[in-house]
């Protein structure tokens, strides 16, 4: 074979592996969903407020917290509903992976049109942001999936477009990574405070110190930062009127519960697994960072956004305390830092290599002890089960599921989840459902209430569903007064809305 064909053909493995790999981490999502069938609240929760406005819901109400906009500014996971009507849950991966696509296509294209000779290493580099062991991590999150983890492809294409100077698409990208959460104002402002000091190191690289930091432009953005931040947090406060929000919830379990030993412990835990990501990060940055002059300047900047957000995910993660893995190995919050730190690393090679810096000349040596890095920490550095790992690269529960689910086009092939998902099926737009916690997942396509003594139910439910082993023991379980029809089952008390029941069996 000539020498220019197999060329041409590694150069179209190296571009195209990534992309499959964002097609593998679908099936993964899609087996973590129907086989291992856990009982994923999180993502339950974040379908329930992608659609529920679509199908004549209130807006942002899940049948676990109730209101959810009491809690957080979610307003993105809106948009992601345009997909979840007719995808269901996985809708919510199939924008993550589709932005995460687009993010990879235009950085490849930039330094293939740009610097043909240099675009290998920094294809490595994004990929190991990207897709690397910490983002899979983030990915398969043990809690199903959660709004905050498109800070990760919404970030940073607001950052390449800056870089790119494309000031309408940076709005456009701004303005939707805005609308993720109440704390995106903290990114965007890491992000923008980085942005300019970069900026003005390259046009004047010999000014005091001082001057980078402190000037109109920085100012600027802090003021008006702090002004949407303080405006998001008023908001959730007078939503909430008398009652407490998420914040001041917080701050009373940590009175209930804290002691100064308790304290310590908690802070020192969180620092240790915080700087973990921050390493990672920091070895893939050395290379243009040694390259340049006063690169300490711009660490600086970097590392001053990085403890900014760790001292906003510290508060957060107060509200479980002292349970110290919800703190910053919880997927959300290393999954946020993650972006941010990936998001400055896009922004300060572009414009380095358009100023014609060039990276340290071992930056692929660079690049693989933090590749080697990051495999060994991301157990460590993101909270996950290692039981799914074990089972997810399981060869026979694989070829197991992609024979009898047919890649999970026929889910549920046992008989007792096939029934369920077959009556799943069968129920109206927006119904409810009241089952046992472990067929929650079944019912992704409605809204289920596990059994609980806080029922949320909003309307007539659809469907009762009931153990019936439990039924003598389980305190919580009630039973309608009447009005409804006994599905036969060996295992389980299915009791149907007979109106419902009766038009659909006809």
């Amino acid at each position: 074979m000539p020498q220019f064909t197999k060329n041409k053909i590694l150069y179209w493995i190296l571009i195209g592996l990534p992309f499959i790999i964002l097609l593998v981490w679908f099936y993964l999502k899609v087996f973590q969903f129907q086989y291992l069938n856990e009982n994923f609240v999180d993502a339950i929760i974040a379908l329930q407020l992608s659609r529920g406005w679509l199908e004549g819901r209130p807006l942002l109400f899940d049948t676990y917290y109730g209101y959810h906009w009491l809690h957080h500014n979610y307003y993105f996971i809106l948009l992601t509903g345009l997909f979840t009507k007719f995808m269901s849950i996985y809708g919510l991966f199939i924008v993550y992976l589709g932005l995460l696509g687009l993010l990879l296509g235009q950085w490849i294209r930039w330094w293939r049109k740009l610097q043909k000779n240099r675009w290998l290493n920094e294809w490595y580099i994004i990929i190991f942001f990207t897709i690397g062991p910490i983002a899979y991590h983030i990915f398969l999150d043990v809690y199903g999936w959660h709004p905050e983890q498109y800070f990760m492809p919404l970030l940073g294409l607001f950052t390449l477009s800056m870089a790119k100077r494309q000031w309408i698409w940076s709005v456009f990208w701004g303005l939707l990574t805005l609308s993720v959460k109440e704390t995106s104002i903290v990114l965007i402002c890491g992000t923008l405070l980085f942005t300019t000091i970069v900026s003005l190191i390259l046009k004047s690289p010999h000014e005091k110190w001082t001057r980078y930091y402190f000037n109109r432009n920085t100012f600027s953005i802090v003021a008006v930062s702090c002004l949407i931040f303080v405006v998001g947090l008023w908001w959730l406060s007078h939503l909430n009127g008398s009652q407490p929000s998420r914040l001041d919830q917080a701050i009373s379990i940590l009175h209930k519960k804290g002691t100064i030993a308790m304290l310590f412990y908690y802070t020192i835990f969180f620092l240790f697994f915080s700087s973990f990501p921050l390493i990672a990060a920091s070895i893939l940055l050395a290379p243009w960072l040694l390259a340049i002059p006063r690169p300490w300047v711009i660490y600086s900047a970097f590392l001053g956004g990085c403890v900014t957000l760790l001292c906003v995910f510290y508060t957060e993660g107060l509200f479980y305390f002292p349970e110290p893995n919800m703190g910053i190995r919880y997927p959300a919050r290393v999954g946020s830092l993650w972006a941010f730190m990936m998001s400055c690393y896009i922004f300060l090679s572009i414009r380095l290599s358009e100023a014609n810096f060039k990276p340290h000349p071992h930056q692929r040596e660079w690049l693989l002890w933090g590749g080697l890095f990051q495999f060994f920490i991301s157990p460590m550095a993101v909270t996950n089960a290692s039981s799914i790992h074990g089972q997810m690269f399981n060869i026979k529960k694989n070829f197991i599921f992609i024979h009898d689910n047919h890649l999970g086009i026929k889910p549920y092939s046992d008989t007792l989840s096939k029934s369920l998902y077959q009556l799943s099926q069968r129920l109206p737009a927006g119904s409810e459902v009241v089952c046992p916690s472990e067929y929650v997942s079944v019912f992704q396509n409605v809204y289920t209430n596990e059994w609980s003594d806080d029922l949320r139910i909003l309307m007539r439910p659809h469907l009762y569903i009931y153990d019936k082993k439990l039924i003598k023991t389980n305190k919580n379980y009630i039973f309608p007064k009447g009005g409804y029809k006994t599905i036969p089952n060996s295992q389980l008390l299915i009791l149907a809305d007979s109106v419902w029941y009766n038009q659909v069996s006809n």
